[in-house]
């Protein structure tokens, strides 16, 4: 019989359990789904029941557990009766792989300091016995002067090696005596860190005969999460985008992932579901309160927030931890109304240090239509852009992406997928190979009064030239100044075929240029005002 008990409705239900002795379960962690902000957890341990009822304690867990999202599921002849979660103040996480490594390292340095000073020792011992015996050689009469130089020789080439030695080692004990104390600096914060209070879970059950089974153990964590982020290939512009889809997990929830299942999800828990409710905006002419009082005003009330929760979301996010291994491809990829998660079939380790860890969850290959954007004014730069149709198909979400033109690395980009236009507009950075080039045309720039007003003609020649072997298509933008008061005219007098937006002053040309071309564009507009007047125009 399998009862499936949300930690929340437990409330309601309590056991006397005076006297009654916890049994200790071993669990193990089976899978973890991660959100933006934190992570589902689903730990799995097998049980032994004896008849009657049992207080079975799921010790070692993450102190930072959501109490309310708890949920146990029994598989076997018993019944869950009520579930718990405290905090054990007297067990903790335990020591992290990095504290135990830190150890290692610390005891490696330690008996190699050791060694360097015992010889150290040996070589001071010899250093002893070689002075001893000069001093005796030196005092013995009947040594020929040949044997005593021949003896001088022998001692001064000896002690200066065993003095070089010493010093050696001597540098070789402080260089480890330095990388010590730095590395116990470093365990004395990882070691606080693993002596955070461990979270346990107390699982009443009652079992009408002898039985074992399994126990199903999800709830959420913080202080771990994951991004995406992207690799954009292209090696050619008749050739597709290539996307490498990263997963970048992190975790500091006090307990190491080790050879878990992980999973990655859109969704995100930590919001609310509920629908916030619309007033009336109510609208009046502005009444400047008299200088001499100061009344308070009321601040209007915020939108109230309807209690229920949408069931329907609800199921949706507790069903992840349901999702089952993908037994295909590498990735197994989940929709639901309104979410999309990645299951890597691959088992990973994911320590407990905060660290990022990159996990590749998807290559996809997508057909695109390349066009060159430049905008002169800003930047004399051709940009390379990939325009992606039925993109929602790739389950892209925001993140920054490394962009790679013809196995060149040209620099990052942030892909936005917040938009509702149909067509995704990925930059892939400019194209040294198309030159552009915006120049003011002294000639066509003058200033002159006409009765009352004065005129100022602003012109500039704009080249794009293409140094490429295959013909280019790319929109050139500039812009008109807009004018705000009645008593400014701006009028554009030469677009060369631009088209241009009456309402933001944009110019857009769309060019094909064949290749080893060229292209000139002529831009010329005029600003009337009254002469008394300024107005600044660059």
């Amino acid at each position: 019989m399998k009862i499936f008990t949300p930690l929340f409705a437990l409330l309601i239900i309590s056991v006397s359990v005076c006297g009654q002795q916890y049994v200790d379960v071993d669990s193990k962690i089976s899978d973890v789904s991660l959100f933006p902000d934190r992570a589902q957890v689903t730990r799995v341990a097998s049980v032994n029941l004896k008849q009657g009822e049992s207080l079975l304690r799921i010790p070692g867990l993450s102190p930072y557990i959501d109490a309310s999202s708890i949920q146990v599921k029994g598989e076997g002849d018993f019944m869950i009766v009520s579930v718990n979660n405290r905090m054990n103040y007297l067990e903790e996480t335990g020591e992290s792989k990095e504290v135990k490594t830190i150890r290692s390292r610390i005891e490696e340095l330690k008996i190699k300091i050791e060694d360097e000073r015992t010889g150290i020792e040996i070589l001071r011992e010899k250093e002893a016995f070689l002075t001893a015996n000069r001093i005796v050689t030196g005092k013995n009469e009947s040594i020929s002067v040949q044997e005593l130089k021949s003896i001088s020789d022998f001692y001064s080439s000896t002690i200066e090696s065993v003095r070089k030695g010493i010093l050696e080692k001597s540098r070789l004990i402080r260089k480890y005596e330095e990388e010590t104390v730095k590395l116990e600096n470093q365990l004395n914060q990882a070691v606080r860190k693993s002596q955070m209070p461990s979270s346990e879970v107390i699982v009443s059950v009652s079992s009408p005969n002898p039985a074992g089974g399994k126990l199903v153990i999800n709830y959420l964590v913080t202080n771990a999460g994951w991004y995406p982020s992207y690799d954009l290939r292209v090696d050619d512009v008749d050739e597709d985008v290539k996307i490498s889809y990263k997963a970048n997990v992190r975790q500091n929830t006090g307990i190491d992932w080790n050879n878990v299942i992980l999973s990655f999800s859109s969704a995100s828990p930590s919001e609310p579901g509920n629908i916030p409710v619309l007033y009336p905006y109510f609208l009046d002419f502005y009444e400047p309160p008299a200088a001499e009082s100061f009344k308070s005003r009321s601040i209007p009330a915020r939108a109230r927030i309807i209690d229920e929760q949408d069931p329907e979301e609800a199921v949706n996010i507790r069903g992840v931890s349901e999702m089952a291994e993908a037994s295909g491809p590498p990735v197994n990829i989940i929709r639901s109304n309104t979410s999309f998660s990645f299951e890597v079939d691959l088992p990973q380790n994911i320590v407990s240090d905060g660290k990022i860890n990159t996990v590749e969850v998807q290559k996809l290959t997508s057909t695109a239509e390349y066009k060159y954007v430049s905008i002169p004014k800003l930047q004399e730069k051709a940009f390379l852009t990939a325009e992606i149709a039925d993109w929602e198909d790739l389950n892209l979400m925001n993140g920054e992406a490394n962009i790679y033109f013809a196995s060149t690395f040209t620099g990052t980009a942030w892909l936005n997928t917040d938009q509702i236009a149909d067509t995704l507009t990925l930059s892939l950075g400019t194209d040294n190979s198309i030159t552009v080039d915006r120049e003011r045309s002294k000639e066509f720039t003058v200033v002159r009064t006409l009765g009352s007003n004065r005129i100022e003609t602003r012109s500039f020649n704009i080249s794009v030239r293409n140094n490429k072997s295959s013909d280019i298509y790319i929109t050139v933008y500039d812009q008109l100044p807009v004018s705000q008061n009645k008593d400014i005219e701006v009028e554009a007098t030469e677009l060369t075929g631009g088209k241009l937006n009456d309402i933001s002053g944009e110019v857009r040309w769309n060019l094909t240029i064949p290749a080893r071309s060229s292209r000139e564009l002529i831009f010329t507009y005029t600003v009337k005002y009254p002469k008394n007047r300024k107005v600044i125009l660059d």
